[in-house]
């Protein structure tokens, strides 16, 4: 196939580095990005590791997140396929966050050097990544806007509506986001203790 044709077939796909490298330079794929599968449960990095790769999900469904003074998960954010994460080394050192897959997931791995560069060089994936951030940036806010501004049901309401989706894990079984967080992680996406969350749940239900 040449190039042109190449390039109009991944025009026409959802746009991804990977998808842009693997017509402008395949040869990068081989050398700095991996494909792998994690189980359901596994960790993809923990504290103290601060050096990672970035990683871009595939299939299913990851958790970052830190760990409380008591040692307790405490959640950032759950990802799903097309977002990414990992410790781009922005921030002089002051990275301690967790990854954890939610349910089997198929990710790849970039260098993080690598990854970093086509970021600033690759025009087409700069606007990318911006388009990434701005979105995960947003979603924060909106978050801290309802945990501010909404009482407890309205805040639950609002998380259970995120996660309404039904996604694929790594072997392509359907998986219902709902199902999978728990109630501490919509409390730490809410503000709420899961006590709340509980009792919130149970009155939606009676309701």
């Amino acid at each position: 196939m040449s190039s042109s044709k190449l390039g109009l077939k991944i025009a026409k796909m959802e746009f991804s580095p990977y998808n842009f490298l693997s017509v402008h330079n395949p040869e990068a794929i081989g050398n700095y990005v991996n494909t792998v599968e994690f189980e359901k449960g596994e960790l993809l990095y923990q504290p103290p590791q601060r050096i990672t790769p970035i990683y871009e999900i595939i299939k299913g469904v990851v958790k970052i997140g830190t760990y409380s003074p008591m040692g307790m998960e405490v959640c950032y954010d759950i990802l799903r396929p097309g977002e990414f994460f990992g410790n781009l080394r922005y921030l002089n050192g002051q990275f301690s966050e967790f990854a954890k897959s939610l349910s089997s997931v198929i990710v790849r791995e970039y260098d993080s050097e690598f990854f970093k560069r086509i970021t600033v060089f690759e025009p087409e994936i700069s606007e990318w990544f911006n388009i990434q951030v701005v979105k995960r940036w947003s979603r924060a806010e909106d978050r801290l806007c309802a945990v501010r501004s909404l009482d407890a049901a309205a805040k639950v309401r609002r998380i259970l509506f995120d996660f309404q989706n039904h996604l694929e894990d790594a072997s392509g079984r359907l998986i219902n986001l709902q199902k999978i967080i728990t109630l501490q992680d919509i409390a730490d996406l809410t503000g709420l203790t899961r006590q709340t969350v509980s009792r919130v749940l149970k009155e939606e239900i009676l309701a």
